[in-house]
């Protein structure tokens, strides 16, 4: 049963690696354009997503927690560099 578990487990990190991997590369393959930070942004929460979901296939309750707390505290955080962005006057520029 627990190896079963654990071959769960690699497949999750796996897919959640290479994942992250094509977030990286299309993050890096977007030009400067108008709005370009705010879609930057958004794939950020997505990759952000991934890796909460890869904490939770942990199975120890402190990592849930972990988890939890960043799914709580990511969008905050990423909702704030937005809008510094935006107030510091660069507007919808990147």
């Amino acid at each position: 049963m627990n190896a079963d578990i654990s071959i769960i487990q690699a497949i999750v990190f796996l897919l959640t690696g290479s994942l992250l991997f094509v977030a990286a590369f299309g993050l890096m393959r977007f030009e400067k354009i108008v709005n370009i930070l705010y879609a930057r942004l958004h794939i950020i929460g997505v990759v952000d997503f991934a890796c909460i979901i890869t904490l939770l296939f942990f199975g120890k309750p402190m990592i849930a927690l972990v988890a939890v707390l960043y799914f709580i505290l990511t969008p905050v955080a990423v909702h704030s560099i937005a809008k510094a962005h935006y107030d510091g006057g660069a507007g919808d520029n990147y």
